[in-house]
């Protein structure tokens, strides 16, 4: 068989402290392939080692999805014979792994779709914010795909393992308003507020500690038990480095001082 064309890409973009992480596949509905996750892995990768970034936003490309999940065209060139699903199985992990543990504190910003794997990216991420027109499911059930330990766990974080099993076990796709009552996301807004919301959420954001935000995810990861989940002794250890450092004197002279504090993330 013939390799299919790579359609679809990643985009990076910063504004300030804020990055802009953008599924860039509208044709498809934000479908992502296998070379996207590897562009996604390394993304990150760079995002971690610039200090001046404080926040990351994911977002989908157009109006009619944040991400509809794995390339269903391609699966037979991907995920065709149990060695390439593990290395896809893999490829998706290190993804999640890496946003659900990375330092920076992620915004999803989720718009339309945000099905299968697209939401798997979403749980991945700290804080969900959609739109009205936002809908969600886990339609695995139907095209016959194990799902894994790891995604389910965080969806049962999310929403409790009683509608986790509801999701998953139905392919039951959720509404907007639904998702905000099961705790899937932290706000609906209207579409034309979406993007005003995240960047005013992301700011808020970025002038705060970065050395409690990367420690309190590191112990939530470790609550989780994710595959690779930081130990306890490294997630209490990134709790007292927050206690061994310049921002920590800094917080305290500016509460004293009455004035907002300028954290330095060391």
């Amino acid at each position: 068989m013939s390799p299919m064309p790579d359609a679809g890409r990643i985009r990076v973009e910063t504004a300030g402290a804020i990055a802009t992480l953008t599924i860039d596949n509208p044709e498809r509905r934000n479908a992502i392939g296998l070379h996207m996750w590897h562009a996604m892995a390394a993304a990150l990768d760079e995002l971690a080692a610039d200090p001046a970034v404080r926040v990351l936003v994911v977002r989908g490309e157009g109006h009619h999805a944040f991400a509809s999940g794995a390339d269903v065209s391609r699966f037979d060139q991907e995920r065709g014979d149990p060695q390439a699903v593990a290395a896809y199985a893999q490829a998706t992990g290190a993804v999640l792994g890496r946003l659900a543990r990375h330092r920076l504190p992620v915004i999803a910003m989720i718009h339309g779709a945000c099905v299968g794997g697209g939401l798997n990216l979403a749980l991945a991420c700290d804080i969900r914010i959609a739109d009205e027109a936002a809908v969600f499911a886990i339609p695995a059930a139907r095209l016959g795909v194990g799902y894994g330990r790891d995604a389910l766990a965080r969806l049962g974080t999310a929403v409790g393992l009683a509608r986790a099993r509801e999701m998953v076990l139905t392919a039951r796709r959720l509404t907007a308003p639904e998702a905000l009552s099961w705790g899937l996301v932290s706000d609906v807004v209207p579409h034309v507020a979406l993007a005003d919301v995240v960047t005013e959420r992301a700011a808020a954001i970025a002038g705060l500690a970065p050395l409690t935000i990367k420690a309190a995810k590191l112990s939530l990861e470790h609550l989780i038990g994710s595959d690779g989940a930081p130990t306890a002794e490294i997630a209490d250890q990134a709790v007292a480095e927050c206690f061994d450092s310049a921002d920590y004197v800094e917080g305290r002279r500016a509460f004293s001082d009455k004035r907002p504090p300028l954290f330095e993330g060391v």
